[in-house]
C-alpha cells in the first residue's frame, strides 16, 4: 500500500522540481525580455528624435528626404536586430524547457498507469494490513468471519 504513495511521491518531486525549474526560466526569459524591449524603445525614441532634429533644419525636399531615408533603413535595421535578440531569447528559453522531455524522461506511463507495478492490490484490499483503530475489533488474517 505504501509502494504507491512512495512512488506517487517520487514522481511530484521530480515533477514539481521540473516545473519549478521552467517556470525559473520562464521568469528570467521574460526579465530580460523586458529589458531588450525597453532599451530598444529607448533607442527608437533617441533615433527619432534625433531625426526630427535633422529634418527640422533640412534645406529643401531632397535632403528631407534623405535623411527620412536614412531614419527608415536605421530603423529596420534596428528592429531586424532586436528580433534577432528576441528569437534567441526564447528559442534558448524553448531549449530549457523542453530539456526534460527531449532528453528522455524517466517518467514511464506504461509503468505509472499499470495498477500491478504501481501497488499490489491483494495486499492494498487486506485488512490485515489496515491500520489498528481503537474501538474497532481487531482483524486476525486476511480473512474475516462471516
Amino acid at each position: 500500500m505504501t509502494q504507491m504513495f512512495e512512488k506517487a511521491a517520487e514522481l511530484n518531486k521530480t515533477g514539481l522540481s521540473k516545473v519549478m525549474k521552467g517556470v525559473s526560466s520562464l521568469s528570467k526569459a521574460n526579465q530580460t525580455a523586458g529589458i531588450e524591449i525597453a532599451d530598444f524603445a529607448k533607442e527608437s525614441y533617441a533615433a527619432g528624435a534625433e531625426t526630427m532634429k535633422k529634418l527640422a533644419t533640412a534645406r529643401s525636399p531632397q535632403a528631407a528626404m534623405e535623411i527620412q531615408g536614412a531614419y527608415l533603413k536605421a530603423s529596420y535595421e534596428r528592429l531586424q536586430g532586436h528580433a534577432k535578440v528576441m528569437t534567441e531569447l526564447y528559442q534558448g528559453l524553448a531549449q530549457d524547457i523542453g530539456a526534460p522531455v527531449a532528453g528522455g524522461a524517466s517518467f514511464d506511463p506504461k509503468a505509472f498507469f499499470d495498477p500491478k507495478a504501481f501497488f499490489d492490490v491483494k495486499a492494498f484490499f487486506d485488512p490485515a494490513n489496515f491500520p489498528k483503530v481503537p474501538g474497532f475489533p481487531a482483524v486476525s488474517g486476511s480473512k474475516q468471519a462471516a
